[in-house]
């Protein structure tokens, strides 16, 4: 686990001298040496057209795995950051084919696949990576990012040079100058498809790779994609048999992910997927000693009392495997102190308390000697595991089930069912900041709900924004955008009826969900902000290739009530049945609960401001919204005084509508302030 930069200079670019290059390469890796404190390594090329820059986190290989890294003809150049797995047997069948490794480094895969296969070598990495490769006797720089967007990786043009890195701030190192995408902004381009928010950086797409050649042309190209069997397409095993391939799969995905030359840990709460990773784990390392013990870290909420503290059942959990536990009690003081801290790291609007958690855990974690954890996320969005999915569940029959013995609802119920869940208050639609938006016409684009609800919850409040935004933009259509930026032929294999709705609702959901927030602001970055490798082993490609061929009723299975026509749903259900082994009857029958780290009580509003208003009533000022130059300052001072009036406190820990827009205010101030951007002129 590492932080890259890359900088290419197409032949009509004017070129720094060698050691000007070197200078802005060393700033860079200053503004991500969290990612990689323990060492530093650069490579520029004779004709200084391409530099490449490495901040090393050691993990595997720790004397002699230092990047950038080459070839023994030192004709091809890369820095690597991530895990690759099952590196021990490609690494045996590369040497038995004649060539050459330096290291014992599971990075050095990719220099010496590249030269058997060129870009097809992604075809044989399995794991969480991005990388970036030269070859100097073609002039060609090839840079990739693994299938799931587990490792961050941006790029940009400044000035006519080509750069890419694992964070957006590397890029100031290079003497890029930060500006505003309003437009990216107010329609949520951050959550939906490849774009910041800034003017001109994009997110290399998960699954994807880019060629930069010497003329300047650059060819960005899929390698990997989710796909799902046919809606129709009948199982030829037996439900047992695909239970246990799904635990197969798993057992393999966290077997590998234990590979490690330095102390780990796994990530505990007290839900189905951390506490099967963590019995999972532990079952494999007693296999070659019956004493071991894996070390366990749960953020907890003591203080909370709406009861969405799960550190009791992380604690029960851990006491049953044997775990050496550790609790981080937080409050939301401490929350409230790493906020600014955690919109620095992630380079996004933050909406909720998710990623300053997630800094606090990950530096206890830190301080305590480990810099490898295994994590549960990828879960929910593989499986079906969140609560909005059912509307699209029901949406359709799932011919592929009926053919297992299972009870299913027939078309008429279900057809009912569809309209009882559908008219839950709110459905459609879920907005995070209090204030209606306009879901917009983009029901002809995919025949599901999904894109709906998460469009409310990632749009920020339309009437926040200066009216002059919208005769730039046009109207605010978030759901439209998460529609658009999906697949073309996965949207035409939603409209054909292909694809079961709940398939098409768990891709676009993937692609952002969990690639945006889940693995950026939860993940990557707010781990990497404390030097920690995180690895989620739900997301294994071999595992969620096979997922994606099971019917949807393995996923979400419905159960029969007492009175005909009633029916329950049970998300997760093949993945329950796979990991019973490893969970204790409680977790195995336990509903998920949304994680949502709770705000300070409200038995404890009163005359004075709770944490979280007091930060916002401090930072969010006439001047520092003027600033940004796109805002209405006078909508969001009512915001902001109806908060501090009298906040309210929902249900499941999450936050006021009210305060998640100002967060998001707030972030926005703070990356201002942080990448020095200009106001927007409008």
């Amino acid at each position: 686990m590492c932080g890259l930069i890359a900088v290419f200079h197409p032949d009509e670019v004017v070129r720094p001298t060698a050691s000007s290059l070197k200078y802005e390469l060393e700033a860079s890796i200053e503004l991500i040496k969290h990612r990689g404190p323990d060492s530093r390594g650069i490579y520029i090329s004779p004709d200084v057209q391409v530099g490449l820059g490495h901040a090393r986190l050691s993990i595997i290989d720790l004397a002699t795995g230092q990047q950038p890294m080459s070839d023994e003809e030192e004709l091809i150049h890369c820095v690597v950051n991530g895990e690759l797995y099952d590196h021990e047997r490609i690494r045996a069948e590369l040497q038995m084919q004649g060539h050459s490794f330096k290291t014992k480094s599971d990075s050095e895969l990719v220099v010496q696949l590249y030269k058997r296969d060129g870009v097809n070598l992604l075809f044989h990495l399995r794991g969480e990576f991005a990388f970036a490769l030269y070859d100097a006797k073609r002039r060609l720089l090839f840079v990739a990012r693994d299938r799931f967007g587990i490792k961050p990786l941006y790029y940009t043009v400044s000035n006519g040079r080509i750069m890419f890195a694992s964070e957006i701030k590397a890029f100031m190192g290079l003497g890029w100058q930060a500006a505003w995408d309003v437009e990216s902004i107010a329609q949520s381009g951050e959550f939906s498809d490849d774009r910041t928010v800034f003017r001109g950086v994009k997110k290399l797409a998960p699954g994807n790779f880019v060629l930069c050649r010497s003329s300047g042309y650059m060819k960005v190209q899929a390698y990997w994609d989710l796909s799902y069997s046919a809606a129709t397409t009948q199982p030829t095993v037996s439900v047992e048999s695909m239970i246990s391939t799904v635990r197969e799969h798993l057992v393999e995905s966290v077997r590998l992910r234990l590979r490690s030359d330095v102390p780990l840990a796994v990530y505990l709460s007290g839900g189905l997927d951390s506490s099967a990773v963590a019995g999972i784990a532990t079952h494999l390392l007693r296999q070659n000693d019956p004493t071991a013990r894996v070390s366990t870290f749960t953020l907890a909420y003591p203080g909370d009392q709406q009861g969405n503290d799960e550190g009791p059942v992380a604690a029960r959990t851990a006491a049953h495997l044997g775990a050496t536990v550790h609790m981080v009690n937080v409050d939301e003081a401490a929350l409230v102190s790493t906020l600014e801290e955690s919109i620095w790291h992630s380079e996004q609007p933050n909406a909720t308390f998710h990623g300053a958690g997630k800094i606090i855990l990950s530096r206890y974690v830190r301080s305590k000697g480990y810099k490898v954890v295994l994590t549960g996320e990828g879960s929910d969005e593989i499986f079906g595991g969140y609560g909005f999915f059912p509307s699209d569940y029901w949406r359709d029959p799932d011919p592929a089930a009926h053919g297992l013995g299972m009870a299913l609802p027939s078309n008429e119920e279900r057809l009912a069912l569809l309209a009882e869940y559908t008219k839950t208050p709110g459905l459609p639609q879920i907005s995070s900041n209090g204030i209606a938006s306009d879901t917009g016409s983009s029901t002809e684009l995919v025949s599901i709900n999904t894109h709906r609800t998460l469009g409310g919850v990632f749009a920020m409040a339309a009437p926040i924004f200066n009216h002059k935004v919208w005769e730039i933009c046009g109207p605010q259509d978030v759901p439209r955008n998460f529609a658009e930026a999906a697949d073309p032929i996965l949207r035409e294999y939603s409209l054909s009826g292909r694809y079961h709705s709940l398939n098409v609702a768990m891709y676009i959901t993937a692609k952002t969900l969990l690639s945006q927030i889940i693995l950026n602001l939860s993940g990557d970055r707010t781990d990497m902000a404390n030097s920690i490798e995180s690895r989620p082993s739900f997301l294994d490609h071999h595992l969620v290739e096979y997922v994606n061929t099971l019917p949807p009723s393995l996923k979400i299975r419905p159960v029969p009530g007492e009175q005909p026509g009633q029916w329950t749903l049970t998300e997760k259900w093949i993945l329950r049945e796979a990991v019973k082994p490893f969970v204790t009857d409680e977790i195995y029958l336990r509903k998920k609960a949304p994680y949502n780290p709770p705000p300070a009580s409200s038995s404890i509003a009163g005359s004075e401001l709770m944490p979280l208003q007091a930060h916002l009533k401090a930072r969010i000022t006439q001047t520092s919204v003027d600033r940004l130059g796109f805002l209405d300052w006078p909508r969001i001072k009512d915001l902001l005084d109806g908060y501090l009036a009298s906040p309210t406190f929902p249900t499941h820990g999450a936050i006021d509508r009210r305060a998640a827009a100002l967060m998001g205010v707030l972030s926005l101030i703070v990356l201002q302030e942080r990448f020095n951007v200009p106001p927007f002129q409008l």
